[in-house]
């Protein structure tokens, strides 16, 4: 027998506003089920009515879902994300609830199956869905959930990752541009020699205070903290390349396959918006106060992308460039980054294609000069990136970034 104590816990209240927010066509199904679970005692729901509401919530989820992956996501309705988000909550308490009134058949392994299933569904909903808007305890009601499910699975599991290797011993070689390095510059001087001139710097001694910098090196900490969280993995070498690919993995199998196992398969947990779907990691680091200034000062507040890059040696991003400022912050392993003020642009042939016009065909690290020969006149910066330092890239400097070690950064857009 299992132990057949609530992991989810949805206060039904929350969600009457959300509700009227979807489509009438699902609303008329998913209404019925959420009345009973709101007034009913859970425990005496019977297995019919259970197993005939799991289906008419999979039946929406299948509805949310092709609205979802219908045109451009840019163009989608955010109540057609919010009615994904909603029906996910709903099933995830089905599913826990058929687990709990099959206690006498259902063993502990069993159970952590199922709720494996239960946290992998969150997670689509976390990454399609919507944040539900009604106040906050419903804007993090998926994530809440989920960190429960997750902290409740590593729990059950006894799995010693021990703490990543991460040195590099060319460290000797990594100083360049003396005069572009900052000690923990003061808002006025990054304003004055940084901001405001548009040049790449590296700071240093800005974030020695992140927790994450001792944490995130300890596999350990991030299994208990994520361990069975599903997170989009780029596999290939490149996105410009034939072999990319995309998939959805479960993040301790993405480390136990491509960080920690020497894999000949590159997979980089790259560009993700990891801190929206996982909070908990926020408590270990903070927004530099240099992200605070703006371009535009009519603005009356600074919108922050706050993305993760997490992955094995020779990840790479292939030369780009991004139209916001950015600043790369580097928690654990080292990386190159070669830059390309903006009127080298000529230079490095740009994608045709509006999809990639933002990225160069050229590789900086093997030229073709025969397919690419103005490439010779383009003038670059090289930069490397210790633990705890971070580099200033401007908007539309190309910059290509190669992972020297395994490696986590964490980096903030803004404009």
């Amino acid at each position: 027998m299992v132990d057949n104590a609530r992991v989810i816990t949805v206060h039904w209240e929350l969600l009457r506003e959300e509700i009227e927010r979807i489509p009438v066509e699902i609303k008329l199904h998913l209404a019925p089920i959420i009345s009973v679970l709101r007034t009913s005692d859970e425990k005496l729901a019977s297995a019919g009515w259970i197993g005939a509401s799991l289906t008419r919530v999979d039946a929406c989820l299948d509805r949310a879902w092709e609205t979802l992956n219908t045109g451009h996501w840019k163009d989608v309705p955010i109540e057609n994300r919010y009615c994904y988000s909603l029906c996910t909550v709903i099933k995830a308490v089905l599913l826990e609830l058929r687990c709990i009134n099959n206690t006498e058949s259902t063993n502990e392994e069993q159970k952590n199956t199922i709720f494996k299933d239960i946290l992998d569904q969150i997670d689509k909903g976390l990454l399609l869905g919507a944040p539900l808007p009604s106040g906050p305890d419903a804007h993090c009601l998926l994530t809440s959930i989920a960190a429960s499910l997750n902290r409740y699975l590593a729990e059950k599991s006894a799995v010693e990752l021990g703490e990543i290797s991460a040195d590099y011993k060319g460290t000797d070689r990594m100083v360049s541009y003396p005069n572009r390095h900052f000690e923990q510059p003061s808002m006025e001087e990054f304003n004055e020699k940084i901001f405001q001139v548009k040049l790449p710097a590296v700071l240093t001694g800005c974030i020695n205070h992140w927790r994450a910098l001792t944490l995130w090196k300890d596999l350990d900490y991030l299994y208990r903290t994520m361990g069975f969280r599903t997170v989009p993995i780029e596999i290939g070498s490149s996105y410009t390349e034939d072999d990319w690919t995309q998939r959805l993995l479960n993040f301790s199998d993405f480390l136990q396959e491509y960080i920690i196992a020497d894999s000949s398969e590159i997979g980089y947990l790259a560009q993700h918006q990891l801190f929206e779907q996982v909070p908990e990691l926020k408590e270990d680091f903070e927004v530099p106060l240099y992200c605070f200034f703006s371009d535009d000062p009519s603005e009356e507040s600074t919108t922050h992308h706050v993305n993760c890059w997490l992955g094995p040696a020779n990840t790479v991003s292939p030369l780009h460039y991004d139209r916001y400022n950015n600043l790369l912050c580097q928690v654990f392993g080292y990386k190159r980054i070669i830059l390309y003020p903006p009127d080298e642009s000529g230079y490095l042939y740009p994608h045709e294609s509006r999809l990639l016009e933002n990225t160069a065909q050229v590789d900086p690290l093997e030229p073709d000069y025969d397919k690419w020969p103005n490439f010779r006149k383009a003038n670059q910066m090289t930069f490397y990136l210790r633990p705890g330092e971070m580099l200033y890239i401007p908007p539309k400097w190309w910059h290509h970034v190669t992972a020297l070690t395994p490696s986590f950064s964490v980096s903030f857009w803004w404009t």
